[in-house]
């Protein structure tokens, strides 16, 4: 068994996953002494690009049954690299251990937060400018006749989804996230920008004012404010070793009503019979499901969408929705975006990701296309056929599969190939992954091993995936190599509080080694243990915005089945004192008294 030593913390949790008694068939000796030499001569290179190959090999053979090597590892007579390679021929004849065996060892750092060379974020934003240069184009043709009946059928469907919503019946509020005006939290009610064609379908006298009374009192903000037009901002967060996510910050104003309008579709479109069960915003359980299932039955298929939101034009969304509907969506749409660089790109896109009306207009599209193309394929009234979609993740019957991806090729959307799965005894849905009805998804390392600021909740939530996955005794080495790495021993309780790990008291206390005491108003023991927290600081004395601010988040809370759709962060602020606002980048560490159970 591997100690601890000079060798990075990283590798040390790889060789310990490997060493797994689930594991401990598939993996020799020499795949470990490899793994290390290869990761000690590559460095990170080689976890978070070389190492998840081997994954996205198998993958691809599951989508294809076609195995192609990668040329970046050795390989022995027989096309199977040496390294993992007993793993990776009991995975190819079916074995579902040893799939998950490869897949968890390949990508276990695969999603490793990283800062990216500028040439890489060079690389990403090009894309995403010659992805929207290119949208829309295929939607200019009207003497296609075939694209215009889809087109057709996709309008219908979307309108008697959404027939009985007004969209100027909304309770709009600010988010929790940063936005192209940089405009803090409590700066966000208090500031006020004027923007005409958002004044024109939603008059700010209406919206952005409690009464008329505020109105009157604040009428100076507004023959102050001087107009201009609504331009987003791209900032780019860690995302995997390809490169950076594009997320694009709204102007605060728009996405006030974009949240109002994202609230209104979710409800519509999770409560319509057409769509009810079938697209879902915030249960992700159900593709989960279907896609363990037809790992077992072959009987559906699953679809993923290369670059989804950046692929549904304007254009698109114009020639589908209701009229009403459009006007609404363009009123609060970013028309531009600024680069990092500084460059100004006019989107053809209806909204890159970060807009809040960008996943439900997104995702009833593509339920729409899906049914279009069945309906088109085999003349099944419309609805008929059960479509499941959650983001770019789509599940449809096997038979429909062919039809369904010629139909979103039709209106300008891509298929990832490599990622969709019609055949075989794979299918990935929603992060469920799974080999004949065994659940091969990975665990992941998503940030550094760290415990500052929010990285003791990151590495006490990636202890509980490993014991999830593993049982806690087997996960014992590994959770010893996080918590050795951060300089902590979380508490260990079976209550699902933040900042610990997930155990049978009975089995796993290790309350000795925190300090106790009695809590006479509770009747009951507490140990004083770290966790974090956000400072809260009063921003603003308790005005109109403030009463519209309390009024707009009446009702909220943590728990509420009615808000699983809110920020939470928004949630917190909700249920502070009025003028009171926490501040998202003050996460601090403190020690608290809590019971472990």
């Amino acid at each position: 068994m591997f100690k601890y030593g000079s060798q990075n913390s990283l590798h040390l949790l790889w060789v310990n996953l490997a060493q797994n008694q689930r594991y401990r068939p598939y993996v020799e000796t020499r795949d470990i002494h490899e793994f290390l030499q290869r990761a000690e001569q590559e460095g990170a290179h080689f976890l978070t690009t070389v190492l998840p190959l081997l994954g996205k090999a198998l993958d691809a053979y599951h989508s294809s049954q076609s195995w192609t090597p990668p040329v970046q590892f050795k390989l022995d007579c027989s096309s199977i690299p040496i390294f993992l390679g007993k793993a990776i021929k009991l995975a190819l004849v079916g074995d579902s251990l040893a799939v998950d065996c490869v897949r968890q060892l390949s990508y276990v750092f695969y999603k490793l937060e990283m800062t990216h060379d500028p040439r890489t974020v060079d690389d990403c934003l090009n894309q995403f400018i010659l992805v929207d240069r290119g949208v829309g184009s295929s939607l200019g043709d009207s003497q296609d006749r075939i694209l215009q009946i889809h087109l057709e059928k996709m309008r219908r469907l979307i309108a008697r989804v959404l027939c009985n919503a007004d969209p100027r019946v909304i309770r709009p509020n600010h988010g929790g996230g940063a936005t192209a005006c940089h405009t803090t939290n409590w700066e966000k009610w208090h500031k006020l920008r004027y923007y005409k064609k958002l004044d024109d379908f939603f008059p700010y006298s209406d919206y952005f004012f409690y009464s008329p009374t505020h109105l009157v009192d604040r009428l100076g903000i507004l023959e102050e404010s001087r107009e201009s037009c609504p331009q987003a901002r791209i900032c780019l967060v860690p995302k995997d070793s390809r490169g950076p996510r594009i997320i694009s910050c709204e102007p605060a104003e728009l996405m006030y009503i974009q949240q109002g309008l994202m609230r209104l579709l979710y409800e519509t479109i999770e409560a319509h019979p057409l769509t009810s069960g079938q697209i879902n915003f915030t249960d992700q359980s159900i593709n989960r499901e279907l896609a363990r299932s037809s790992s077992i039955d072959d009987t559906l298929a699953t679809l993923d969408l290369k670059d989804a939101s950046d692929r549904v034009s304007l254009k698109l969304v114009e020639l589908v929705f209701p009229p009403i509907w459009t006007d609404a969506l363009k009123a609060c749409r970013s028309e531009s975006t600024k680069l990092p660089n500084g460059k100004i790109v006019e989107l053809n896109k209806f909204a890159p990701m970060g807009s809040s009306c960008c996943f439900p207009v997104e995702a009833l599209v593509f339920w729409a296309s899906a049914q279009a193309s069945i309906h088109t394929a085999h003349g099944i009234a419309r609805g008929g056929n059960r479509v499941y979609v959650y983001g770019d993740d789509i599940i449809t019957a096997k038979e429909n599969f062919d039809a369904v991806v010629e139909g979103y090729t039709k209106i300008g959307l891509l298929t990832n190939l490599s990622k969709s799965f019609k055949e075989g005894p794979f299918r990935e849905s929603c992060g469920g992954d799974y080999h004949n009805g065994y659940d091969v998804t990975p665990v992941r390392v998503r940030k550094s091993l760290s415990g500052q600021g929010t990285g003791l909740m990151t590495c006490a939530d990636l202890c509980n995936e490993i014991i999830v996955k593993f049982g806690y005794e087997d996960a014992r080495l590994c959770v010893s190599v996080i918590e050795h790495a951060i300089g902590y021993v979380y508490p260990r309780t079976d209550l699902p509080y933040p900042g610990s790990i997930l155990s049978s008291v009975e089995c796993a206390s290790n309350s000795v080694f925190f300090k106790r005491r009695w809590n006479f108003n509770l009747q009951r023991f507490e140990h004083r243990i770290r966790s974090v927290n956000c400072r809260v600081s009063t921003k603003q004395l308790p005005e109109w915005e403030e009463l519209l601010r309390k009024e707009l988040s009446r009702g909220r809370s943590l728990t509420s089945n009615q808000d699983k759709y809110q920020n939470p962060l928004v949630i917190m602020d909700s249920v502070l004192k009025p003028g009171e606002y926490t501040e998202p980048r003050s996460v601090i560490e403190t020690w608290t008294w809590s019971w472990l159970g």
